[in-house]
């Protein structure tokens, strides 16, 4: 009852345009599936990109105004209860909405013919969106916390989001860039660097949230 109750609550303190993001987007590449379902290696190009370039956005823009823009924050803070708590509650709410977008999707795709076995078993599949979505999850809540606006953490990820996306190539073929690229699990799922790669996104992700906690432990900043 109590993680319904705090579900409610979280999803009341986004605008409605916010909440329909992830559903139009679901709607858009759903759509463009059945369009191009008769070319051989779109579909597959589709699901994929959606699961693990577009739900990581999705997760990304959602976490932004996750506190920052919370009407009751000041009474947040005052409970007696750790900043950690808050952050990663809201972080795993967020986290639910880009799952039931991705899990939903992965069984449309099956129920449209399109198999997603180029991406490995069914872990490295979720996985496949899950690393994405903590590590840009993460560098939002960081952003917008140190702003103490949303706009700068749907910002920041908005533009790693597109250099990784255009830069895609040049980014996974450096020494660095391989273990730093958010979409390898989607987009080369067979290279000899993924797992140090998930790895190291999720160590980010975990020191992003740290960092997030010590900002968040700054209360007279967002009273």
């Amino acid at each position: 009852m109590i993680i319904l109750s705090a579900l409610r609550y979280h999803l009341r303190i986004f605008r409605v345009e916010q909440l329909a993001l992830p559903a139009g987007l679901w709607a858009l590449f759903a759509l463009m599936l059945v369009l191009f379902r008769h070319e051989s290696r779109r579909p597959y190009d589709l699901a994929t990109s959606f699961l693990g370039i577009v739900v990581p956005l999705m997760a990304g823009i959602l976490s932004a105004p996750a506190i920052v823009e919370d009407p009751a924050l000041e009474l947040q803070l005052s409970a007696p209860r750790p900043a950690w708590r808050l952050l990663v509650e809201r972080l795993a709410l967020v986290l639910a909405i880009a799952g039931v977008a991705a899990v939903s999707f992965q069984l449309y795709s099956a129920a449209a013919g399109v198999s997603l076995d180029g991406l490995g078993n069914l872990l490295r599949r979720q996985l496949a969106w899950i690393v994405p979505c903590l590590a840009l999850s993460g560098l939002s809540t960081v952003a917008a916390l140190g702003t103490r606006h949303a706009t700068g953490g749907a910002l920041l990820v908005g533009l790693v989001w597109i250099i990784q996306t255009i830069m895609r190539e040049s980014i996974s073929a450096t020494s660095w860039g391989r273990y730093v690229y958010l979409y390898m699990g989607a987009r080369q799922p067979g290279h000899p660097s993924l797992v140090a790669n998930q790895a190291t996104l999720t160590a980010i992700a975990a020191a992003l949230v740290a960092i997030g906690v010590l900002l968040l432990r700054r209360e007279e900043r967002y009273l």
